[in-house]
């Protein structure tokens, strides 16, 4: 059964003291010690700052930004920005203070939100925020005809299925697959966007979020038709402030054009890395703690409040209207990609290039010169160093892409440190549910601090991690372990 969240209950009555937590449980119609259970929980809640730990990315533990900003008096930075722009510490007299460009990334290039497939960077100067400057750019025509009647469910589904489209989120499951297994089930329905991108080193969903809202939300609703949903629900990071007034803007004008078939409402997310397991996920949704669930059953046949739920990252349902224009066969050929791509390149920023592109030319349309890089990070804080340029950048490859995050270092970088900052991020986002996280976690860190070698210690850590309920844990031993083979190879 559908009750209030917590979450914005608790959000509307912030600073929080005893009477007005006391109010959201009783609104929420919960226990009051669940609700001190969940104020515990998030970090805003505890008076903590957002994205604590983001801050101190790959980029910007490679650079020595940490060490900086202790000794600097501003605050940190907008989450992710440091990664993609120039630091600078100006010092006034005795007071040093950290600057940086307040852009996600350095714009020089415009491109349309339907020049995809051919490599380009993605870097318009402005967000399209007005429904009549994303419709002449083509936008809204497969919307229009699905509202109308001339474009069924089922021809949505079948057009996925065509294209192949596996899941942009880093899972690269088959989209169309969850998509009819929610179609399957009894009404009510829900989709959810999972748009709480916590990953440090990647930064697409955040770019497609804020700079073509419409793009995102069309493909959106037309999953929506698709599934039958009854609602939708855009998971947002909270920190992503520019991207929620965006997105609740863009579906203020959607309704007002009679083009928002289902209520549709944007979500500030928990806060935590967590947050962006799918299970976690509905959990924060439904005003609880963020927590994994077990599996089965899965969110396709018990989701949000008990119902069939398709979840699905903002990359993937940005590609629906794409798929649906070039034609799923012609759409498949290109099997576009965004990746975000950061660290020694020239120039860092968001590259939308063809499945299968090499690693080393993937950097190279970057700025980036392989010959001059000690190794990549592919796949941000869950991913794996490596130096093999040749590799193909596929789902089913060798090394998993995840996200599709690119860093490089330079040779002259520690990458212990870069280790170290990674294994502390993931001390620091284990929800704490299962045993193997938090304590393999914490061990980790250890283990990077004194630089431990021995490979034997290393795969029991990674044993005792496998056993971890979720991804976050299953995960984060990869990059200690993969920079190990960097070295040995060397």
């Amino acid at each position: 059964m559908e009750k209030p969240s917590l979450l914005p209950l608790l959000d509307a009555r912030l600073p929080l003291d005893e009477e007005k937590v006391a109010e959201a449980a009783r609104l929420a119609g919960i226990p009051l010690a669940q609700a001190w259970g969940v104020v515990r929980y998030y970090p805003r809640y505890r008076g903590l700052p957002q994205g604590r730990l983001l801050v101190d990315d790959p980029v910007a533990r490679a650079r020595g930004f940490p060490r900086l900003l202790e000794k600097a008096d501003g605050t940190h930075p907008p989450l992710g920005l440091e990664a993609l722009s120039p630091i600078h510490v100006r010092v006034e007299g005795e007071k040093r203070f950290v600057e940086w460009e307040g852009r996600l990334v350095p714009f020089r290039e415009f491109r349309l939100p339907f020049a995809l497939g051919h490599g380009n960077r993605l870097l318009p100067p402005e967000p399209i925020q007005e429904l009549a400057q994303y419709e002449a750019l083509g936008g809204l025509v497969f919307l229009r005809r699905a509202l109308e009647n001339l474009l069924a469910p089922g021809a949505i589904l079948e057009a996925v299925e065509e294209a192949g489209l596996l899941g942009r989120g880093g899972a690269a499951f088959p989209a169309h697959i969850k998509m009819r297994a929610v179609a399957r089930g009894e009404a009510p329905r829900y989709l959810v966007v999972n748009a709480d991108e916590s990953e440090p080193g990647n930064f697409k969903d955040r770019f497609l979020l804020e700079h073509h809202p419409f793009l995102v939300l069309e493909g959106t609703l037309l999953a929506a038709l698709a599934t039958g949903a009854t609602r939708v629900f855009l998971y947002v990071r909270d920190e992503f402030e520019a991207a929620i007034l965006g997105l609740e803007k863009a579906i203020q004008q959607l309704e007002e054009a009679r083009l928002l078939p289902v209520p549709t409402e944007v979500f500030r997310s928990g806060g935590l890395y967590i947050c962006g397991e799918e299970t976690a996920l509905l959990e924060s949704l439904e005003g609880k703690r963020a927590e994994p669930r077990l599996k089965p059953p899965f969110p396709v046949e018990k989701g949000l409040w008990g119902r069939p739920t398709l979840v699905q990252n903002v990359e993937t349902l940005a590609n629906l209207p794409l798929i649906l224009k070039e034609g799923p066969g012609s759409w498949r050929q290109k099997e576009p990609k965004l990746f975000s791509i950061s660290g020694d390149v020239a120039h860092p920023g968001l590259y939308e290039l063809p499945l299968g592109t090499p690693l080393g030319e993937a950097v190279e349309r970057a700025g980036g010169n392989p010959k001059g890089l000690k190794a990549v990070l592919l796949g941000g804080a869950a991913g794996v160093f490596t130096r093999d340029f040749a590799l193909p950048l596929r789902y089913k490859g060798r090394i998993p892409l995840g996200a599709g995050a690119i860093v490089a270092f330079a040779k002259e970088v520690d990458l212990w440190e870069v280790l170290l900052g990674l294994a502390e991020f993931f001390r620091e986002e284990s929800c704490g549910k299962c045993f193997p996280c938090p304590l393999g976690t914490a061990v980790q860190v250890e283990m990077v601090r004194r630089r431990e070698r021995d490979r034997d210690l290393v795969g029991h850590l990674g044993q005792a991690l496998k056993g971890s309920l979720c991804g976050l844990g299953q995960s984060a031993y990869w990059a200690y372990q993969s920079l190990l083979e960097v070295e040995d190879a060397a």
